[in-house]
């Protein structure tokens, strides 16, 4: 058997692989999201609520960008915002209850996935599986400085009182 190149194994991967990002594969309206406002709104869905701050640091975008995501995501009905009753400024995102419903659908859809998968393969061969994942989200963990996760930490949220 001839030794593959990497270049080979690459595209070969790829070639099968570009099954997962093909829209018929999956509900066509998850397909209509960016990858920004997927995170944005799993945020707000595993939080209950968010500000932008929050959103923007977690995404890595600046606040205006942040701003247009949702706002995009409060044009689809996804996502609500409301504003603090003290401090105008401050503004609170929620997620609405037809994204809820979108979100739960797109979850027991990969979960389909992920329970078929896991019928075809053994026990054994899901720990290497998860193993080989984990190293290689670590390894791009570790060539992606500055990591947000350390920026988010290191945020403090100061709320002042206006009279």
């Amino acid at each position: 058997m001839k030794e593959q190149s990497l270049e080979e194994f690459i595209f070969g991967f790829i070639d099968q692989f570009k099954v997962v990002f093909f829209p018929e594969q999956w509900n066509n309206t998850f397909m209509d999201y960016s990858k920004n406002e997927i995170f944005a709104l799993l945020l707000v869905y595993r939080k209950g609520q968010a500000n932008m701050t929050e959103i923007a640091d977690y995404i890595g975008v600046p606040l205006n960008t942040a701003t247009g995501i949702i706002s995009r995501l409060e044009k689809r009905g996804v996502i609500k915002r409301e504003r603090d009753i003290v401090d105008k400024r401050v503004v609170t995102i929620f997620i609405s209850q037809s994204g809820r419903d979108f979100l739960i659908q797109q979850i027991k859809e990969i979960e389909h996935y992920y329970q078929m998968l896991k019928e075809s393969i053994t026990e054994e061969e899901e720990k290497v599986l998860m193993d080989v994942v984990g190293k290689f989200i670590g390894i791009l963990n570790k060539s992606h400085p500055p990591n947000i996760q350390a920026r988010q930490n290191n945020k403090k949220i100061k709320k002042i009182i206006i009279e």
